[in-house]
């Protein structure tokens, strides 16, 4: 890997990009859909936008509020109106064709993303709506799983803003562990199913949350090895993945 690679954005364009590490990340999921953002600083708001989705859904999933219910709603219509705005912008940068055939991706990646999360905001507004009860060891595995996922978002978020080989290697065995215990977590949800330790009327809404969970992981992966491709001048690995999300492969 050359000097020019290892110090260049993947996502920099000729002129108008900004330092996107100067961002206040924290405060990002706040800012409104414009077509006046590089496209760096746009995939980062989509990101974080996702990252604020995710962490009042893990709060929802046990306590669902319907004022924090209508934020993800809104955080979800945002995520879909960033990416039209987006993905035109990304043709129109200037970008290699490389390049682009990876970025390209990116913004239909979130939004697919936003889609999954939107899954389980219906799981928890049915939850609520008809009073339906987990058993405490689901609550117990939710946590678990949403506290992993949070922290590949968040690694994925710091990831984009400096893209580093090591960080991106990190994350890819991050989702393949996440994969992992989601496996293990469905398993153990038949078995106390089978067993009567939980109530049956609950089982779908669960799997549900865990198929649309495991289509996250997913798509996190992918966008983790494009960019460790991007990064290292290898060969585009995007195309491959846990392959156990049912979803149409971007």
């Amino acid at each position: 890997m050359n000097n020019e690679r290892a110090n260049k954005h993947p996502f920099s364009t000729v002129g108008d990009e900004v330092d996107i590490s100067t961002l206040r990340l924290e405060d990002l999921y706040k800012r409104p859909v414009s077509d006046a953002v590089s496209p760096a600083e746009g995939i980062l708001i989509m990101t974080s936008k996702i990252i604020e989705m995710t962490r009042m859904l893990s709060k929802c999933l046990s306590d669902a509020r319907e004022p924090e219910m209508e934020v993800c709603r809104a955080l979800a219509a945002e995520i879909h109106r960033h990416e039209k705005v987006l993905t035109p912008r990304l043709v129109s940068a200037g970008f290699a064709a490389e390049t682009l055939r990876n970025v390209i991706r990116f913004p239909s990646r979130l939004e697919r993303i936003g889609d999954m999360l939107e899954s389980v905001l219906n799981c928890c507004s049915i939850k609520a709506r008809d009073s339906v009860r987990f058993d405490q060891r689901a609550y117990s595995e939710l946590d678990e799983v949403f506290e992993k996922l949070l922290g590949i978002l968040y690694t994925t978020r710091d990831a984009l803003v400096t893209p580093d080989a090591a960080i991106l290697t990190h994350i890819a065995a991050r989702t393949r562990e996440l994969d992992g215990t989601l496996h293990d977590f469905r398993s153990a949800h038949w078995e106390r199913l089978a067993a009567g330790i939980c109530p049956p009327e609950s089982s779908s809404l669960y799997l549900d949350i865990f198929d649309s969970i495991r289509s996250v992981n997913e798509y996190l992966e992918k966008m983790s090895l494009t960019l460790l491709g991007m990064v290292t001048g290898s060969a585009d690995p995007a195309g491959t993945g846990t392959g156990n999300a049912s979803e149409p492969r971007v």
